[in-house]
């Protein structure tokens, strides 16, 4: 790694920072993500990332949320999460309530890993479900049942209130039914739910294999979703996330509102809140090997695009001040033909200080902010 590789951040500036544990168990028939079953690789792996994180030393940073994922970050060996905390805090000055989260899965939790968590001052576990019916979580390639996920569930609350869980809608086999057990064993546990709606990546045996979703089925189980969270007390603050009191990811809070963030490990991203972007290579050899970072300035086009979509991705939506802060002119006088139209169709509510997607039209958004984007 060079100077060149360094993502350049104001000294004092509190920053997200991101950690990409590729190894899993077995490969998820629908993943994209890069990860391996190459388990061999994990020490060289580390060290790598250690390096990485090690780079930044004297920055002056402040880190305010930390997420490990992945990839299957429970799959690690021991000893390696406190190698990655302590180059972070060594790196970082972590804050005294930072929100530091790491992702396991229920077939990898023990006592052990959970302890070790504990230990490295984790105050916020994830941990997929994705399907409330074992022969959906098995035709997906998943290699925990319901029952392994409610296990590894119940040592996680006995050392974590802050505990996400994720469902994928329109897995194959999956029906209504489903969505409405998953919600009810998400709110025996957790305090977090993430609701994403399946897309069949290229690539992945799901794609290989000739699956394709029904759009209108995905629609009505997420309605199905929203509906049985709000029952058990969640709220939505994004149209794919869920918590209940008050327990948001702050991390990914970091991203919709285009907040600097730091990304180590292969196919980390990172970005300085302005205009610049770092990404590692998705090669995990490569990255062992110490493949230098690709560094990208954005136009104005694409801050404005990005700002835009991720914005209205959340229920809060586009702060106006905020926009003005960042762009120098006003969004709702740039676009007031659009918003007055959208506004008509009962797409958007706007009012002084935000535009925002109604709340009924969260789930086809996509349509929505393109009318907004340049």
């Amino acid at each position: 790694m060079s100077a060149s590789d360094i993502l350049t951040v104001e000294r004092g500036t509190a920053v997200g920072v991101y950690v990409h544990i590729p190894f899993c168990k077995a490969k998820c028939k629908y993943c994209a993500f890069v990860s391996t079953t190459d388990m061999s690789l994990q020490c060289a792996y580390v060290n790598r990332v250690v390096k990485e994180i090690t780079e930044y030393r004297g920055s002056g940073l402040f880190a305010d949320t930390v997420y490990i994922g992945g990839g299957t970050p429970s799959c690690l060996y021991g000893g390696a999460l406190p190698e990655i905390f302590s180059a972070l805090g060594n790196s970082f000055s972590i804050t005294s309530d930072a929100e530091i989260t790491v992702e396991i899965n229920p077939e990898s939790c023990t006592e052990r890993f959970l302890d070790e968590c504990v230990d490295c001052g984790v105050n916020r576990v994830s941990m997929g479900l994705q399907s409330a019916c074992d022969d959906v979580l098995k035709q997906a390639g998943r290699v925990h049942g319901v029952s392994d996920f409610k296990r590894a569930a119940g040592l996680v609350v006995k050392r974590f209130t802050n505990f996400s869980t994720d469902i994928i809608l329109g897995l194959p086999s999956q029906t209504p039914e489903d969505i409405e057990t998953a919600a009810d064993i998400i709110s025996e546990y957790c305090t977090h739910a993430s609701v994403y709606a399946m897309s069949v990546e290229d690539g992945t045996p799901l794609c290989k294999s000739g699956y394709t979703t029904d759009d209108d089925r995905v629609a009505e189980m997420y309605d199905i979703a929203c509906s049985a969270l709000s029952e058990h007390g969640f709220c939505r603050y994004e149209v794919s996330n869920f918590a209940r009191n008050g327990m948001i990811s702050k991390h990914n809070c970091k991203y919709w509102r285009c907040e600097p963030y730091l990304g180590f490990g292969a196919a980390a991203h990172g970005y300085d809140g302005k205009s610049i972007r770092r990404a590692n290579t998705d090669n995990i050899s490569d990255y062992i090997n110490g493949a230098n970072a690709c560094i990208t300035a954005l136009t104005e086009k694409d801050r404005y695009n990005e700002y835009v979509m991720l914005r209205l991705r959340t229920e809060s939506g586009i702060n106006l001040d905020d926009f003005y802060a960042r762009f120098g002119y006003r969004f709702e006088r740039q676009n007031k033909g659009t918003l007055d139209r959208l506004r008509g169709g009962y797409l958007i509510k706007a009012d002084e200080n935000s535009v925002r997607i109604s709340p009924d039209k969260m789930f086809v958004m996509n349509g929505i902010i393109e009318e907004l984007m340049e």
